[in-house]
């Protein structure tokens, strides 16, 4: 899809006051972002960001309540309604964590004193806007859009729900498990699970989705009397098989139309081995990035210097690392930084609450980790969004949040999509 033909290069200021001027009145009701996307790296834009930025604001513009506005130097101007504030800062974590590696960004959770966006206010700032556009708008040549593609399916975290008693899993039964996944249709075991920008009271923004194992579709399938998460060392190999047929499925059912944005909740040892390299070579190399590879606390810690390894070829492959199963109070041990990880997952829990009212320093720990890297999972009700926004957190993750996004859009089922 072009943006704009070549016979139009010097039209967009023109469509941008005609824009306004069919406003009328109502243009007092409107504000504006400029996004400054030419600051950012050549390297670090790709088509499918470029796709990527106008999807994201595409469902407001089919609701009237913006437009945006492409300039050939890459960056992009947004119109909205004020009613929907909430809605475009949302967008703006989105658009945060697709960059969120560039040198412009790294450091800093405010993109406005980046140098990364600009807010107008049409009311008041209609001239200094103007000579915006006008300035952007000698700067053209055509910017392309791919068309948008679907993601084939969708990820999430293993669902540790407590069970009735079950048979503990031993040696024995973890051979046959393992003996049946290898041969078993692994892709009806797939689950996933979105997470999202939620900022005030606006509807939850997919930004990137986890695939997860539903362990107990996996026992009431295979072994319905046997408890698979009995012995954390049993259940870690069995965890390694899983995580080999995770990426053999994901391979198997790219059609083309998977392009990213997606996270698999991993092992250490699993980014070493042969599957993962192969894995690797099966993708593109501009898709990585796009990728987060989610690693256990527990499992990074069993083995540090696996760890280290693991991370530093994923990373120099392009793939992001996700820092999983964080809780509250080990949140002040951890230092992001020193770990060169790029987010930590941190588990709510009601008493989440309590930690942050009694330790006067949590708010340190939160500045340290850099909370537009954070993401709050487990989420299941409202309250725990009111807290991590009250934090400065942004992303948000849990059946509560899937239950708001699924209210407002078709769910995508685990299936090829031609």
């Amino acid at each position: 899809m072009e943006i704009r033909s070549n016979n139009r290069r010097n039209r967009t200021d023109i469509a941008v006051a005609e824009y306004l001027r069919r406003l009328d009145d109502s243009v007092r009701e409107y504000d504006a972002i400029y996004i400054r996307v030419s600051a950012l790296e050549n390297k670090n834009l790709r088509e499918s960001h470029r796709q990527e930025l106008a999807d994201t604001f595409a469902a407001f513009v089919s609701q009237s309540m913006a437009r945006y506005f492409w300039f050939a130097n890459e960056d992009v101007i947004v119109i909205y309604n004020r009613r929907i504030k909430d809605e475009i800062l949302s967008c703006l974590v989105k658009i945060r964590f697709i960059f969120h590696d560039d040198q412009l960004l790294k450091g800093t959770d405010n993109l406005e004193s980046a140098g990364f966006i600009r807010f107008y206010n049409m009311a008041q700032d209609k001239k200094d806007f103007y000579h915006l556009v006008s300035f952007l708008s000698k700067q053209q040549t055509p910017i392309k859009l791919q068309t948008k593609k679907v993601m084939p399916f969708t990820m999430s975290p293993i669902n540790q729900t407590p069970q009735k008693q079950k048979k503990p899993l031993t040696t024995d039964i973890l051979a046959r498990v393992q003996k049946i996944l290898s041969v078993a249709d692994f892709s009806s075991f797939i689950r996933r699970q979105a997470i999202c920008a939620v900022i005030g009271k606006s509807s939850p923004l997919r930004v990137f989705e986890e695939v997860y194992v539903s362990i107990p579709d996996l026992r009431e399938m295979l072994l319905p009397d046997v408890d698979l998460l009995s012995d954390p060392w049993l259940f870690l190999s069995l965890s390694e098989t899983l995580d080999k047929r995770v990426l053999e499925t994901i391979s198997r059912h790219d059609d083309g139309s998977l392009i990213g944005n997606f996270s698999i909740n991993i092992n250490v040892s699993t980014i070493l081995s042969d599957e993962f390299l192969a894995f690797d070579e099966s993708i593109s190399a501009s898709m990585r990035p796009s990728i987060i590879l989610e690693l256990q606390l527990v499992d990074i810690f069993s083995d540090i210097k696996s760890f280290v390894l693991a991370k530093t070829f994923a990373q120099a492959r392009g793939y992001k690392i996700c820092i999983d199963g964080i809780t509250v109070d080990k949140l002040k041990y951890l230092n992001r930084a020193n770990l060169n990880c790029d987010l930590m997952k941190i588990i709510w829990h009601p008493a989440f609450t309590e930690v942050v009212n009694e330790d006067k320093h949590f708010m340190d720990y939160i500045n340290k980790a850099e909370r537009a890297k954070m993401i709050l999972c487990r989420i299941d009700d409202p309250s725990a969004i009111e807290v991590g926004n009250s934090l400065g957190i942004n992303l948000y993750q849990g059946r509560y949040v899937q239950r708001l996004l699924n209210a407002t859009a078709p769910r995508v089922p685990f299936a090829q999509h031609k």
